[in-house]
């Protein structure tokens, strides 16, 4: 696979591209931040990684519709590829003194694990050995899952597969890391603001932050908006584009709408979370991230604040013509095409994902990420990966030492030079931002207020925090896809969404 391919094939990409329709609906980087993986080669922040996030699995990341569209498709012979390839590594043993370190496929993770993270730590831990087991996207839960019945479980992975941190945790797969952390004096201040909160639940530490993805930026060419004559949007969160300023821009910047020669103004992600938090209110009762378990009356997309921010999006391409549809997508999308690479859209609002990929692929102009434009907020989605300790681990106390040291800043500086990925330690992250300065033509300054921001207005992605959130999500697409594709209404599509995640919440015990 392409870095593009591999890097979005991730759950979110999963969950939602397969069976999209074509229409990149949030499809294939949505599980970029905690799905499969790239395969790009490893300078700083030139090569995918996981990140959702993720990372994408798949809920993702959310991409935009069009820029998107181009992997949508490559995600679906991805996951048909994936599921063909082989588990590598050895089962574990239960020995002492052996910690096995269930990741990913992907070239460059997985160069930055068998040459850099596993040679270094046996070589600064010569008491501690590393079993790698390196797993294809498809392949990665039931390798868990099977390890975990046959009780010679895993000791160390991330939500690099289809389910998600609260699916691990209902299944009591997990272990708490509060009495590790205070034994060793752990210094949670490390990480960069709230990342440790988030895998934190009744006050209990159940994760620690590996890597994120400043969720969901507003992306732009800043020649064509030059040219256009548009002032270009702001990194402060605080003060955003409205979401008329960003309609009028992106009318200037469109031509030719549904002609061949047609480019675009912009693209935003389709995601129904992230509609709903621009309507101003949480798809899901946040309240139940504590118990990952949601019921029908905990899902909001019946509500007028998440019609409105779907509307807003389907009169991006249906009334304003300045957003291609899922029809116009598939022919954008075509031989693997990126529209905002390829000067076909001028804007695209996409996932943090999208900072490490288009620093190796986009040479001919600069591409500023900005604050998201506000409809009645502009909240973003994060996806945050962490990595988990099992709860019936032969070997805690090593596992724990191996996890810290991929949470160093040496550990997570070699991460994100290998990956691209955004590190969740503090200190690796200003590094990590330095890199962005030359392809974006921000300073340092503006990057940090641009991805600082992002985490302030952020919230971490419902699928890393409600149990069974792939049924959800099946079934939400099942009707939304029918709204973007023009087949229904956004009121009758959110209808019938609400109808079939109710009947799936239902069910859930």
């Amino acid at each position: 696979m392409s870095n593009l391919e591999e890097r979005r094939l991730t759950r979110r990409s999963v969950m939602r591209g397969l069976g999209l329709a074509g229409a990149g609906v949030l499809g294939a980087s949505l599980l970029a931040a905690c799905g499969a993986s790239a395969t790009t080669t490893g300078t700083t922040a030139s090569a995918s990684s996981a990140a959702a996030p993720t990372t994408a699995a798949a809920t993702t990341a959310a991409t935009s519709a069009a820029a998107t569209t181009s992997s949508a498709s490559k995600t679906v012979a991805a996951a048909a590829t994936s599921s063909t390839e082989a588990v590598i590594g050895q089962n574990p043993t239960g020995a002492k003194g052996v910690v096995t370190w269930l990741t990913r496929t992907g070239v460059s993770e997985t160069t930055w694990e068998q040459k850099v993270a596993v040679p270094d730590f046996q070589k600064a831990n010569p008491n501690i050995k590393i079993n790698l087991i390196i797993a294809p996207w498809a392949q990665f839960d039931p390798k868990l899952f099977t390890l975990f019945a046959a009780n010679t479980p895993v000791d160390l992975w991330t939500h690099w597969g289809q389910s998600g941190f609260a699916d691990y945790v209902h299944k009591g797969m997990v272990a708490d890391l509060t009495s590790l952390i205070a034994a060793d004096h752990y210094d949670l201040t490390a990480f960069q603001p709230g990342m440790t909160d988030i895998y934190k639940l009744g006050g209990k530490q159940l994760g620690l932050p590996n890597d994120t993805t400043y969720g969901m930026p507003l992306y732009y060419n800043a020649d064509a908006l030059q040219k256009a004559g548009i002032t270009a949007p702001g990194v402060d969160w605080t003060k955003p584009w409205s979401w008329a300023e960003m309609v009028d821009a992106a009318k200037k910047l469109t031509t030719n709408y549904g002609a061949p020669t047609a480019t675009y103004g912009i693209s935003v992600p389709t995601d129904l979370q992230l509609l709903a938090r621009l309507g101003g209110i949480d798809l899901f009762t946040w309240d139940v991230v504590n118990t990952g378990l949601a019921k029908p009356a905990d899902y909001h997309a019946d509500s007028p604040e998440v019609l409105a921010g779907v509307q807003a999006v389907y009169d991006l391409m249906y009334k304003d013509k300045v957003m291609p549809t899922p029809q116009l997508n598939n022919a954008l999308g075509a031989g693997g095409l990126d529209p905002f690479v390829a000067g076909k859209l001028a804007m695209t609002w996409n996932g943090g994902w999208d900072y490490w990929n288009y620093k190796p692929e986009i040479k001919s102009f600069k591409w500023p990420p900005a604050a998201d434009p506000s409809l009645k907020t502009n909240n973003t989605t994060e996806y945050t990966d962490p990595w988990m300790l099992s709860s019936a681990s032969k070997d805690l106390p090593s596992a724990w030492t191996f996890m810290k040291y991929l949470l160093s800043f040496d550990g997570q500086v070699a991460y994100m030079t290998a990956t691209g990925a955004p590190p969740a330690n503090a200190k690796a992250a200003e590094q990590w931002l330095t890199a962005f300065q030359a392809p974006t033509g921000l300073s340092t300054d503006q990057l940090k207020q641009v991805t600082s921001g992002a985490l302030t207005h952020g919230k971490e992605s419902f699928n890393h925090l409600l149990v069974g959130y792939n049924e959800y999500i099946t079934a939400e697409n099942n009707a939304l896809n029918q709204v973007w594709s023009g087949k229904l209404s956004p009121s009758d599509g959110l209808k019938q969404a609400k109808e079939q995640v109710d009947a799936v919440l239902s069910k859930q015990t």
